[in-house]
Order: structure tokens, then sequence, then C-alpha cells
């Protein structure tokens, strides 16, 4: 019989990637569980292949009575199970609900401080701020939806914004974001893997659309560093922006949570599948990869310049040349016929 195993939020890619593998290389049941509150959301997933059963239950007693394997994948996710729960165990790893402190952004800022990592120029009041534009996001990581990353042009922009839990930083003109992906058990790392985004979704910082497979030792003790200090036992995703004007690399952020690019460290790091999952597989280390379904909607004109890249990582990704020009013709024409009405 084969063991159960329930993965929370299966519509994002993290999740779908979890289960992805777990279907090929493992013996699992697998699960997908909404909230409740989000039925709505059924008819929207295209990723049933991948899941055994779809329920919509609340994150409570009755399921963790139920189920012995409880995947939390997303930011919210990950809040809700450990108001139940004092740690998640997953195969070999531990993840501990003190992890959660990085999600206090401004905590992490004084840290790095007093580690003397670089970190952006950040302004406490606005009229400190030294010139325009400048770049907010959510003083907390609570939900994988509710939050800000935006460019702000003008003090109009900083006075429209819906609260005040935001932090303004200095404007990085670089799109590249670089992010340190890891498992670390008593503030030691286990395994890594490093990435650069080349293009991303929103282009002021969110989900990489095209990575590239990247070797920093400085990325790597930054991070080492600071999940020492923190102690920090689980899985999680660092990110760094580099700063051209001071040749240096600045923190951003650490997730603690699965990273929405998972599948391109579980590719090339067969480690991380062993760890967590207990399955194996051969390493099939790529250069660049794109994510097909990020891809379509993006409308970034260096989708142009890395065109040879997007070649390149097409045999990591699903479909065929085909369906992925129907359906970037599909959402482009959605698109305007809404802005026509």
């Amino acid at each position: 019989m084969k063991q159960e195993i329930v993965i929370l939020d299966p519509s994002l890619d993290q999740a779908v990637a979890i289960a992805k593998y777990l279907k090929k290389f493992g013996n699992y049941k697998i699960i997908g569980c909404f909230d409740y509150k989000k039925l709505g959301i059924l008819s929207k997933f295209d990723n049933h292949k991948y899941f055994d059963e779809i329920i919509f239950q609340e994150l409570n007693h009755l399921l963790f009575d139920k189920y012995s394997i409880i995947i939390p994948v997303g930011a919210s996710s990950a809040l809700n199970y450990f108001k139940s729960a004092n740690i998640c165990t997953i195969g070999e790893v531990d993840f501990k609900k003190e992890n959660l402190v990085v999600s206090d952004k401004i905590y992490m800022l004084n840290l790095c401080k007093q580690l003397n990592i670089p970190i952006p120029k950040t302004y406490e009041h606005k009229q400190k701020i030294e010139k325009f534009p400048v770049f907010c996001k959510s003083r907390y990581e609570i939900s994988d939806t509710m939050k800000i990353r935006k460019i702000l042009k003008s003090e109009s922009d900083i006075n429209s914004l819906p609260h005040s839990e935001v932090i303004i930083q200095e404007y990085i003109n670089n799109l590249s974001t670089f992010g340190v992906g890891f498992i670390a058990k008593n503030g030691k790392i286990i395994t890594h893997f490093i990435h650069k985004e080349l293009i991303s979704d929103p282009i002021s910082g969110g989900s990489g659309v095209l990575l590239e497979k990247i070797d920093n030792k400085q990325l790597y003790n930054y991070t080492s560093v600071l999940l020492d200090a923190l102690n920090y036992t689980g899985w999680g995703l660092a990110e760094f922006k580099y700063v051209p004007t001071r040749d240096e690399y600045v923190f951003m952020e650490i997730n603690a949570k699965f990273w929405a690019s998972l599948e391109f460290s579980l590719l090339c790091n067969p480690d991380f599948g062993k760890l967590l999952f207990g399955i194996e597989y051969p390493a099939k280390p790529r250069k660049y990869f794109a994510f097909i379904n990020r891809l379509i909607v993006t409308y970034s004109w260096h989708i142009f310049r890395y065109l040879p890249q997007i070649i390149v990582s097409y045999k990591s990704i699903s479909g065929s040349w085909r369906k992925l020009l129907v359906d970037f013709l599909n959402h482009w024409a959605g698109v305007f016929i809404k802005k026509k009405k």
C-alpha cells in the first residue's frame, strides 16, 4: 500500500514540481490539498495528472490526525501549519517553526548589519529618500498573493500605498536576482543550489522565468553566515541582488519555504530529492532552465535577448513548441480583447 503524502497549495509551481518528482521516482499516493475557501480555484487547476487525489479541507487537527506527511509549500500554508505544530519533518529533514523569523524583513536587515553583510540602502522615512525611483516591498512574508513588490517613481506613488507595513529601498538597476536554495541543520548547510534569474515576472521582482545555474562562493558564504546566526534548520531560499555601481552583492531576503524555482534545483541536485522525499534519480544538470507557464505571460523584451538560452533550456520543459506558441497567442489575444472592452 502506498504511503499517503499531502501537498498543500497544490497549484503553486513548487508544489507541482514536488508532485511530479514523487510521481516519477517515488511510491506515494499524492494528495493535493486546497483550503476549503478556495473551491473556485479547481476550474483553473490544470496539473491533475501529478496528483492521485484533490481535496478541499482546512488545515486543522483533523488533517494532522489523518495524514502523517503534510507538506506546507507556500508562505501562507507554512504560517497556518505552524499554528498547530513546532516542527515539520519531511524525509530526513526537519523544518523548525523558529525559521519563520526571517519573514520579518526589518529583523533580517538588522541582522545583516551585525554580520557585515551588505544590504540595499533602506529609507526609514519617505522624507529621507534621496532620489526616485525606489523599490517597495512588504515587511512581512505572510502570503503568496497578498504582498507588495513594486517600483515607485514619485512621492505620490508612496502616498498611494495601501498600508504602512512596507520597506522602501534604493532601486537597483539590475534585473537579475540570485538565489541560493538550501537545506540546513543547526545552522549548517547540508546541500545547496545557486541560480541567477535572467528574466523575472514581474520585472520588478518575482518568480524566475529564465534561470541560469551558477557557482558563487561569495553568495554561498553570505548564506552560510546568515543560517549559522539564525541556527536555521530546514529548507529555504536566500536571495541577493548585484549592485554594479558598488560592485557588491546585497541581501534581499530569505524565504522560509519551498521556492518557486524548486524544479530547477531538483533537476540539477538530486540530494534535495533524496534528503526530503527518499527518492533517488540521476542528476540532469542544465545550464539554463525556462518555466514555460511563466514564459507565456511575460512580455519582457529580454525574452528576445535570451532566446538562444531559452531554446537550449527547452529540453527541460514539458510540452511542445506548437503548444507553447498556441498558448502564448491565446494568452495575449485574451489580454488584447480585455483591454478593448
